[in-house]
Parts: C-alpha cells; structure tokens; sequence
C-alpha cells in the first residue's frame, strides 16, 4: 500500500512538469506587433517574447494604457541587446495580463498584447492606449530571463532578472524627453523560470521520497 501510494505521489508530481507549455511570441516581426497577441496560458506555462527589432515588453494595467502595472509584472529591457534576444516569463495564475511595447509611439499605434483575455479586451486597450501621449517604463529589466536565442537552453547564455520592492520608471513622451518618477511594487513576487521550475518540480518529487 505504501508503495502505491508512492507511485500515486511521483506520478502527479511529474503530471505537473509535463503539462507545462511554452508559448512562443514574436515582437516586432511584420510590424509594430506581437505575434500572436492574444495567447491562452495555464498556470506554470512559459511566455517567451522572442525579439526581431528593437522593442520592449512590460506588463501593463488595462486602466492605464502604455503604464505598467502597479505591482507584480515584468519587464525585458530594450532587445536584442548584449548578445540577449528573447525574455522568458512563467504563469503563476491564469488572471489576464496585458502587457506593451514602451518604445516612443508603440503602445500608442497599437503595439499591445494581453495573456488570458477576459471581460476587458486587447481592442478596448489599443483604443484607450491610441488616446495616451506618452508611455512609461520601469527603470531597468525584471520577473524573468533573459536568454541568447542562439544559445537558448544554455546555463551559460541566461541571465534571470527578479522583481524588486520598488523600481524607478521614466515616461516617454512625443518629444522624446524623460521624467523620472518612482512607483512603489509591496510584496511583489519574482517571476518563475523554466529551469527554475523543473528545478521545483524535482525538489518535490524529491520531497514526496522522503515522506514515504
């Protein structure tokens, strides 16, 4: 019986690595867009923005279009950059998550997505967003990996960025100046990554050996 019991335990530990997914998402390629910009996500799946141009990806808040969102969220960082080519982030919950190019006029032409959809729509966004004159970025890239897209898997070609308690952001406006302001993030929490993730997975399968 116990080692039943056991088998039971590993088996739906390993469920839960194996039904990861990961979702693939161009930026900038074809355009001032992301392909796809709309994307269905379970929890635990991974979002990877892979970059063709020079753009930016930062979760937003869908009643302040081209702002970031007052707590949790990510940001990439202008890419490619530094030999860096894609930014990877993990779903911790299936709540809708609208994110945005930061780049001057991007988020004001449409340049948008938005993870799990639901009542607010990525149209509703895009047309508030086309009524902003400006865009606000956080100060410098976090809640997730950076990655080399031709190095990709590599330990060596991945740098993980975290979320901190506080970040300074700086608004882009048609004119092309900057002002810097400071938005406080209480009790933001780091996104996961793929390694980190597989990594969680085994330390509870490893866990589940022990209990039994």
């Amino acid at each position: 019986m116990q080692f039943t019991r056991l088998n039971v335990a590993l088996l739906a530990l390993l469920a839960i690595g194996a039904s990861a997914a990961t979702h693939k998402v161009e930026v900038g390629k074809g355009g001032l867009k992301y392909t796809p910009d709309t994307i269905t996500a379970a929890k635990g799946d991974i979002i990877e923005f892979h970059f063709d141009s020079m753009h930016t990806v930062v979760a937003g808040d869908f009643n302040k279009p081209c702002t970031p969102a007052a707590s949790g969220g990510f940001y990439s960082g202008q890419l490619p950059a530094s030999g860096n080519s894609f930014f990877s982030i993990s779903i911790n919950n299936t709540d809708p998550i609208f994110f945005y190019c930061v780049i001057e006029g991007h988020c004001q032409a449409g340049m948008a997505g938005v993870i799990n959809q639901g009542s607010d729509t990525l149209k509703e966004y895009q047309s508030a967003a086309a009524k902003t004159d400006k865009s606000t970025s956080p100060k410098a890239a976090f809640g997730g990996t950076l990655s080399n897209k031709s190095n990709a898997g590599s330990a060596s070609s991945t740098t993980t960025t975290t979320t901190s308690e506080s970040s300074t952001t700086g608004t882009s406006t048609a004119s092309g100046s900057a002002a810097a302001s400071t938005s406080s993030v209480p009790g933001a929490a780091p996104q996961l990554t793929g390694p980190i993730f597989c990594v969680s997975v085994f330390a509870l399968i490893f866990g589940a050996v022990l209990a039994f």
